[in-house]
This record gives structure tokens, sequence and C-alpha cells, in this order.
């Protein structure tokens, strides 16, 4: 998939500094000859060096790859853990970027609310931190660079809240 425009904000900078931008194919720079406005944190040497720092380390650590890999590693593992738990209505997610949908019933899909809120902060006391969306879609966004073995910490904490809700 290659979007027409990809917006870039927080990672950016690192976690360090304030940075967003904008990345297109050339053929949307089509403002050259005029000026759209300056803004605070526009041209910030300091910004635009975090940033650069952020790219190169996400290429050279190759964690887009990685995150290919630990996604499709997570999601079996969630998958594994909706085979047990029939509170998990869904698994889906591409990447790093994973929703769990739980649900009273799985014929009926009717959301599991209070029980998502429950195992949010279950995890939480487990030290796994997601969050709850739409009331009952846990939210995996884990950083990229994320390992099988804290892959695995994810699921079992994970199992743990469902077996005590």
């Amino acid at each position: 998939m290659t979007p027409d425009v990809l917006v870039l904000g927080k990672s950016l900078g690192g976690g360090v500094v304030p940075f967003a931008g904008i990345l297109t194919a050339e053929k949307y720079n089509v403002l050259q000859h005029r000026s759209v406005g300056h803004f605070t944190h526009e041209k910030n040497p300091l910004c635009a060096a975090a940033g650069f720092a952020s790219i190169q380390y996400i290429e050279e650590q190759c964690l887009v790859e990685n995150a290919v890999v630990m996604g499709e590693y997570l999601k079996q593992g969630l998958n594994e853990l909706k085979a047990r738990f029939s509170i998990i209505g869904n698994v889906a997610g591409k990447g790093l970027h994973i929703g769990v949908d739980l649900v009273k019933d799985p014929v009926t899909k009717e959301r599991a609310v209070s029980e998502a809120e429950r195992v949010m902060y279950s995890c939480m006391e487990q030290g796994i931190a997601l969050k709850v969306i739409e009331g009952n879609i846990l939210t995996l966004r884990p950083a990229l660079c994320i390992t099988k073995d804290d892959c695995d910490w994810v699921i079992d904490a994970l199992g743990k809240a469902l077996a005590g809700i």
C-alpha cells in the first residue's frame, strides 16, 4: 500500500522533541513558488536532527521488518487466546497496529465494555499498557523494537487478565 500523503508525528522527534512531517509524491508538491506560512516548530534544527536520527535508527535496526514479523507473531498468540476465551470476538491488525475485540456473546457480538476496562486495568497492573477504543476493543501499539519475549509477556498478561474476568 502506498498512500498519497503520509502524516508523521510524535515518534518522528524521537520522543524527545515536538516534531511532525508530511511525506508525499513530488506530483503533490505544487506550492514551491508560494509561502504557506511559518509555524512555531517549522525549520527547527534540533527537531530536524532528532527526526533524521529517528529515521536512521528505524532503517538501521530494520524496525519496519520487525513490525511485520512481530505483528504476525503477536496476532498468532492472540488468536490462540481467542480459541481459549470466547470473549475474544476478533483479532485484527496490520504490523504492530492490533485490535482485540471483546464481546459478551460470540454470536450476537454484543460489546463487552466493562470487561474490556477490567482487562485493561489488569494488564496495567502486570506492566502492559494498552488502550480501549469504541468501548470494547483492546488496542495494542507496541514499540517497533518489540521482541518475541516482549510479545510473549503481552500474550501471557492478557491471558491472565482474561482468565480473571
